[in-house]
């Protein structure tokens, strides 16, 4: 991989820093052959690399350098991924499984899973299936589930009978393996032609036993599968060679299979032609048990390519071996090893999981390199202890304690998702909060600045009307009215008009017209000209029309920009309805997969109860028969 994380024709051959405009808290990572994809802590997925066939998920044809956030799936936390040729399958912290890219799509079936787009993604194990996911593996064009209660599901290209449902044909939709209905699956993984899986044996209680026996099944070439007979086999077949050994992890290559025991031992299984078996004195395709500088570790975590194998130990050390022409090894050149050699340039790293590629390896590392710097806060220069935990402030980016860092805000500079609060120091939250006020404070000015209500206001048309209107009133009425009714009237219009103006003075213009009205209401002859006042109002004679249209204008624009403040406003408070109510919907999620879990250890603790009753039933006749 380059410099930017990007997949390209430079090789590296030394461990580097995948660089990302963003602090990801990476909780698991997946590889493909020219891309890879990461679910960080919070449960977000970020992918990268080269497009094809739509597996990054942005809904676009572009390949992306840098980790990049799946929109689509921004509202589901998701727990792991994995990739396969040309596809991506994601299970959600519910359970459910979701894929996207040309995975089923390019089985050539015509039934409405096959119809659906491969850009965005879709769920294909809900949680109304009554089936919970707990692991998944992905080959290049066939996948594997493992169930929380222990089942075995495969589906995809069907290929050497790499599904092991007895066939080679393809299956669409998550099928459960037959023969191993009724056993407990612990582990799977998957190679491009072959799978693998550590299962509970009869033979082993069905508790929380700390391993299982190997099966294997699909293409045999290589002898990855490790049978006595060298066929491949279309459905779970136990490795009968490795029978003495309980194994707790799986891996498969291209042409090996590499498993962990209990003890912290690594086998591996299938050709040798790049010294991926680890062992120099081992034939020439044989089961064989990786020694060197591995015979004094305790091997935790395991993962396999192509060719090469790397394996991570309880002192945090990495070694690899086998293909090293990409520099997959991450030893600082390009030759094979046939022994498991130490990669020095993680020394200083603490390495929490490795996962390898066809063709090259990735590691998460625990907050970065171990150095001086990173050994106290930031702020208060107090030394981190097991009760002083540290935390990164996702807008700068410094080390602090969480009294130091104990605020959260949107929008912060390195957050993965701006709309979610994410934790800051103490000086970034002032500094935050200071710009904030300082918008505020700026969208209030602007309002502020409205001119008043008592502006000189020019005529508009419904004074006419109103005029016309009393002056017909008048003359009708006023043969009939007694003068002190006519005065009382003349009151009331005054005062109607008035209260039309609110608290404000009444504007010049008007008073000239009011004056006419109370002139018209007082005397007994003359009725009131409507064609005069009209023409002394009218905006067409007025010299003061322009100066109101350009007040409109301004007050027009200044009430937009209000308007434009207040749905800026009525989005952030959507927003945050939105956030809580995904926070609502993910611990509701939660609960439910805690019901679950809860479910399965009464079962296990039912089944221990009973099995601890019968022993002293047995105990009890025992005792019995011994007496005289």
């Amino acid at each position: 991989m380059s410099d930017n994380g990007h997949v390209s024709g430079t090789n590296i051959s030394l461990p580097r820093l995948l660089k990302s405009s963003q602090i990801l808290d990476v909780q698991s990572i997946a590889c493909g052959e020219k891309h890879a994809a990461i679910v960080t802590k919070q449960g977000k997925v970020f992918s990268w690399g080269e497009e094809n066939g739509g597996r990054l998920g942005h809904k676009t044809s572009d390949s992306v350098s840098d980790p990049k956030i799946i929109d689509s799936l921004a509202s589901t936390p998701m727990k792991t991924i994995a990739l396969g040729a040309k596809y991506t399958c994601a299970v959600s912290v519910s359970g459910e499984l979701y894929e996207w890219g040309e995975g089923i799509h390019s089985l050539g079936f015509k039934n409405n899973q096959c119809q659906r787009s491969p850009w965005f993604p879709h769920k294909l194990i809900r949680t109304s299936d009554g089936i919970s996911v707990a692991k998944i593996a992905c080959g290049q064009w066939h996948t594997a589930i493992v169930s929380s209660t222990g089942k075995l599901f495969t589906y995809g290209h069907g290929t050497f009978g790499v599904l092991g449902h007895g066939d080679t044909r393809s299956v669409v939709q998550p099928k459960e393996v037959e023969s191993l209905r009724g056993l407990r699956v612990k582990s799977v993984a998957c190679g491009p032609w072959h799978t693998a899986a550590i299962v509970e044996t009869s033979g082993t209680p069905k508790s929380n036993a700390p391993g299982g026996k190997l099966f294997t099944w699909g293409n045999a070439s290589g002898e990855k599968l490790g049978h006595t007979d060298k066929k491949s086999k279309l459905v779970p077949t136990r490795v009968e060679s490795l029978i003495d050994c309980d194994f707790t992890q799986v891996s498969c290559g291209m042409s090996l299979t590499a498993v962990l025991t209990i003890t912290g031992v690594v086998f591996t299984i299938g050709s040798k032609d790049h010294g991926q078996l680890g062992n120099p004195r081992s034939d020439s395709a044989c089961i064989c048990m990786v020694e060197g500088p591995l015979k004094t570790e305790f091997v935790k975590d395991i993962s396999s390519g192509n060719s090469h194998v790397a394996v991570l130990t309880m002192n945090g050390k990495v070694f690899t071996w086998g293909k090293g022409t990409e520099g997959q090894l991450g030893l600082g050149d390009y030759l094979d090893r046939t022994f498991p050699t130490l990669v020095e340039a993680l020394e200083d790293k603490q390495v929490d999981s490795i996962v390898c590629s066809s063709n090259f390896t990735a590691v998460i590392c625990v907050h970065g390199e171990i150095s001086s710097k990173d050994t106290v806060c930031s702020s208060c220069r107090l030394a981190f202890r097991f009760t002083r935990k540290k935390h990164n402030c996702y807008n700068c980016g410094s080390m602090f304690c969480n009294s130091c860092s104990s605020n959260k805000v949107q929008r912060a500079t390195l957050a993965p998702d701006k709309s979610k609060r994410c934790r800051v120091c103490d000086a970034c939250f002032n500094e935050l909060n200071k710009t904030a006020e300082h918008g505020k404070m700026s969208c209030e000015s602007k309002i502020q600045k409205e001119p008043p209500l008592t502006e000189t206001r020019t005529y508009t048309p419904k004074l006419s009307r109103m005029l016309k209107e009393a002056n017909f009133i008048m003359e009708k009425m006023g043969s009939i009215r007694s003068p002190n009714q006519r005065n009382q009237e003349s009151a009331t219009l005054n005062q109607m008009q008035k209260q039309r103006w609110g608290q404000v003075e009444c504007p010049d213009q008007f008073k000239c017209a009011r004056d006419n009205i109370s002139h018209c209401l007082t005397s007994k002859k003359q009725p009131v000209d409507i064609g005069r006042i009209g023409r002394m109002n009218d905006p067409v004679s007025q010299k003061t029309a322009a100066p109101l249209t350009r007040t409109t204008d301004k007050r027009r624009k200044e009430q937009d920009l209000i308007e434009k403040i207040m749905l800026e406003e009525v989005k952030q408070l959507q927003a945050q309805v939105t956030t809580l109510a995904e926070e609502c919907r993910h611990r509701s999620l939660k609960v439910q997969l805690y019901k679950r879990k809860l479910e399965e250890t009464w079962l296990i603790a039912r089944d221990e109860a009973t099995k601890c009753n019968a022993a002293k039933e047995i105990i009890k006749i025992l005792t019995n028969q011994d007496r005289p």
